[in-house]
């Protein structure tokens, strides 16, 4: 049975530079392979810095400099090491209503409260932000920070305004609480309108740290992710880190290839990104329709999710076994409840299947689905 995988979130295996690595590789070890002897340096291999910087300033006019930037093992590390500099066991921090499971476990298993705020088409809604803060402190359980992924946003695939972006930081200078910006979508661009700045760079006050990856790019097992945060909150941060520095032989041939390729990268994986998002979009229309009033999805103008609402009686567990029984993965709703609930919802992670897959899994999703209803199958 061929299995079809719309769990993680992975690029198309095929546009990872194999070849180019290789060169790469062999270029770096050749001419700097003495440096591994030595430990990294703490922030991590500058050239791989500069290409963040140079990354953030193609979306904001504005570079960073390198040393408020930080090299990690993939974005991950980031959060961990974030997570463990700004909270205790107890404490309180706030998201999305929706938001990346892999966060809230990570939240979860630090034994932190998430507070979970209402989330529509654009995001994350201030006006319920504010309302979500305030009772935090009037209940004496002030949050340590924000976490929010405005752009290209996991699972919803929204990209918060502008107008919203500049609210969060206004709310989170009156409450005096931090930011934690999750950009590591924010290169897969499928629209020609321009994405708003992201929060470390509207930020005024030095309350917000910048998270980042490579991996959405090029892929999760290369590792090379990254956080941007003012001095005094990276000293905070860096404390915790405690692995002798991130894999520099890593870092090098990524930076040797992307030094040349990144933007041309970018563009030829965006492409692949966008077909099979079409193609989820449009087997969606095809074989979910008649499923209820209640059924909708997204069509996300960038990432690499598609969010798909199900209908309220389906049994979700036993749909997901009926799809693996079948071959077809993908991630329930509850993976992404701030609140841990069994919600009506399902991502699709459109990078990694082929259109191929796309289109013999999803009629496999609808008629799973049905099953799950106890309706049985369509004739």
């Amino acid at each position: 049975m061929r299995e079809i995988n719309f769990g993680a979130g992975r690029p198309d295996p095929q546009s990872f530079p194999s070849d180019a690595l290789a060169e790469a590789a062999a270029k770096v070890i050749s001419t700097r392979g003495a440096e591994l002897v030595n430990y990294p340096d703490g922030r991590g291999y500058e050239p791989l810095r500069a290409i963040a910087s140079h990354r953030f300033e193609r979306g904001t006019g504005r570079a960073v400099p390198l040393e408020e930037i930080v090299l990690t093992s993939g974005s991950m590390q980031a959060l961990q090491l974030i997570t463990d500099a700004f909270t205790s066991p107890g404490d309180t921090i706030v998201t999305e209503s929706f938001s990346y499971g892999g966060s809230l476990s990570v939240f979860r298993s630090r034994q932190v409260r998430i507070a979970p705020v209402p989330v529509d088409d654009q995001g994350l809604i201030a006006d319920e932000l504010e309302t979500v803060l305030k009772g935090l402190v009037d209940a004496g359980t002030p949050p340590k920070f924000i976490y929010t992924i405005p752009t290209h946003h996991n699972p919803t695939g929204s990209i918060l305004p502008l107008e919203r972006r500049e609210r969060l930081l206004e709310l989170a200078r009156e409450f005096d609480t931090l930011v934690v910006d999750d950009h590591c979508y924010g290169d897969l661009v499928f629209q020609s309108d321009p994405v708003p700045p992201n929060l470390y760079h509207l930020d005024e006050d030095g309350r917000v740290v910048y998270v980042a990856s490579f991996s959405k790019i090029l892929g999760p097992g290369v590792r090379q992710g990254y956080f941007m945060a003012p001095e005094a909150l990276q000293q905070r941060i860096m404390a915790n880190k405690m692995d002798g520095g991130t894999n520099a032989l890593a870092s090098m041939i990524v930076a040797e290839y992307l030094g040349d390729h990144l933007w041309d990268h970018i563009r030829d994986v965006n492409e692949v990104m966008k077909a099979r998002k079409d193609a989820v979009v449009d087997s969606l229309a095809a074989h979910f329709g008649d499923l209820g009033e209640e059924v909708w999805w997204t069509d996300p103008p960038g990432g690499m999710f598609v969010w798909v609402r199900i209908p309220s009686e389906t049994d979700t567990r036993k749909a997901l076994q009926l799809a693996a029984g079948r071959g077809v993965y993908y991630s329930i709703g509850q993976s992404f409840s701030a609140a841990n609930e069994d919600i009506p919802y399902l991502r699709i992670a459109f990078g990694f299947p082929t259109i191929e897959d796309i289109r013999e899994g999803v009629p496999i999703l609808a008629e799973c689905i049905k099953e799950a209803q106890g309706k049985g199958l369509a004739a």
